[in-house]
């Protein structure tokens, strides 16, 4: 089950799309066209799950998840706004590497990890009134009209982790290959 706004298909075109089309890591990607790579951890707690990630986990109402929200940078540049929710039962199980995490990237353990499936993309323009769209926007000082949005479940084991990456304008300044980040060098 997944939220009515959540699109399998992006209808972003131009700059965006090859972006959130990628299967792969994200993070590997970012890494490829920049020098320096890092993240920042804004937080990792429990919280409220919203409601659309209650419906997509198939989390009773009111149900406590475990969330971890990040900045990932490119060149001292924040390109994307991560957000990952997980049932904090499954933290004490499958997913409990998630708890100490810090700085090291999400996607370097769920794409090393043979064993986890990544279950299709849902794309979404996030506009001023989602609340992951402040989440992202409130420590930058920008206020674009809209924020493209990515998400899937990878699932390990049968446990459930939701994954939501927010594009920010930033990663457009990224160069478009490899080549351009090695010559530069």
């Amino acid at each position: 089950m997944h939220d009515k706004y959540w699109k399998t298909f992006a209808l972003a075109s131009g700059s965006y799309a090859p972006w959130l089309r990628d299967n792969g890591s994200l993070t590997a990607r970012i890494q490829q066209r920049c020098k320096t790579f890092s993240v920042q951890t804004l937080h990792s707690k429990q919280m409220n799950a919203a409601y659309d990630e209650i419906a997509l986990l198939g989390l009773p109402n009111n149900q406590k998840i475990f969330t971890r929200e990040v900045y990932l940078y490119a060149d001292f540049k924040p390109v994307v706004f991560a957000h990952s929710v997980v049932e904090t039962q499954h933290l004490r199980g499958v997913w409990r590497s998630l708890k100490n995490l810090g700085t090291r990237p999400l996607g370097a353990v769920l794409f090393a990890h043979p064993m986890v499936h990544r279950a299709p993309l849902h794309y979404y323009a996030l506009k001023s009134h989602h609340v992951l769209y402040r989440r992202a926007v409130e420590n930058l000082g920008i206020a674009p009209p809209k924020l493209w949005a990515r998400r899937s479940v990878f699932t390990l084991h049968g446990a459930p982790l939701l994954v939501t990456e927010v594009f920010l304008p930033d990663i457009l300044t990224l160069p478009n290959n490899i080549s351009k980040v090695i010559s530069a060098k």
